[in-house]
């Protein structure tokens, strides 16, 4: 028995992928970080963009949602008492009918080896009518497949990547989330999203856990270590938040983001808003 999963509900995430929901905190608990995003949203509205990636370097309150008990509870029976948080990104949706996820795998682009779990955590409601995560079965375990690049769709991901092959969708699954609750899915999963159609914004932030034994070969990267101890030294360490947007955390921020780009642009055909584009969009603000 783990600490907040059984023993069969373990076996499955790792035989299938994923497991969802999974309450992480109380809904009053996500209505309070809500809150606090979107007082975040008013004082720094050109800066929004900047939680796309590793919002916890430059948010308290984001730090905060890592910290919380049961979701590093959830974490360690998922990979262990050894915890480091990779990134933290905001994926908003808003209630226009059009921001999508086409199928990927994030392993087209980042292949933190041996797992990478991540967590989606609703702070809205997030089912299908939202645009809720889906997901094949099984799908980690596939061989990467095919991707292309699709700029200038409506697309949430950051090269607005999608699989280019034919592949089975037919058991797709889709992972609807209350406020408070969380989706924990492999890296490797084929995953998509849909439109949100409904009547508030789809308000999620994706957090990538690693066992500290983890590693990307190229190039050597960040991470704030969650629980537990670091006898690898696969990663430096991200400074976390002290002050929101302050300057120190603004230049931490920067220098680990242009290295978290060198691995999720390295190729791309196109500089895009995720990352390279948050980088654009400061300077032009000064």
């Amino acid at each position: 028995m783990g600490k907040v999963l059984t023993e069969e509900q373990i076996a499955a995430f790792h035989e299938n992928g994923y497991h969802a929901p999974v309450r992480v905190m109380a809904g009053s608990r996500a209505r309070d970080y809500r809150d606090r995003f979107e007082a975040f949203e008013r004082r720094h509205p050109d800066d929004v963009i900047k939680l796309d990636q590793k919002a916890y370097m430059i948010a308290p309150w984001a730090y905060e949602m890592l910290e919380e008990p049961a979701f590093l509870d959830t974490v360690e029976d998922l990979i262990g008492p050894d915890i480091l948080c990779w990134g933290q990104s905001l994926r908003l949706k808003r209630t226009d009918g059009k921001s999508f996820a086409g199928w990927h795998q994030d392993t087209a682009y980042a292949n933190v080896q041996p797992i990478n779990v991540i967590a989606a955590l609703a702070l809205s409601p997030c089912r299908v009518r939202q645009g809720c995560i889906r997901a094949i079965p099984g799908s980690h375990k596939w061989d990467l497949l095919p991707h292309k690049e699709n700029f200038g769709t409506a697309s949430i991901l950051s090269r607005e990547q999608t699989i280019d092959a034919d592949f089975d969708d037919s058991t797709a699954v889709e992972m609807e989330l209350d406020p408070g609750e969380c989706a924990f899915f492999y890296h490797a999963i084929c995953h998509s999203s849909g439109p949100n159609h409904g009547p508030d914004r789809r308000i999620v932030f994706l957090n990538e856990m690693i066992p500290t034994h983890a590693r990307q070969d190229w190039p050597r990267e960040s991470a704030v270590l969650l629980r537990g101890i670091d006898e690898y030294d696969n990663w430096d360490r991200d400074r976390v938040a002290e002050a929101e947007m302050g300057s120190a955390e603004l230049e931490a921020w920067r220098k680990a983001v242009e290295v978290q780009a060198s691995v999720l642009f390295g190729g791309a055909r196109h500089a895009k808003r995720a990352l390279e584009g948050k980088m654009e969009k400061e300077e032009k603000n000064g």
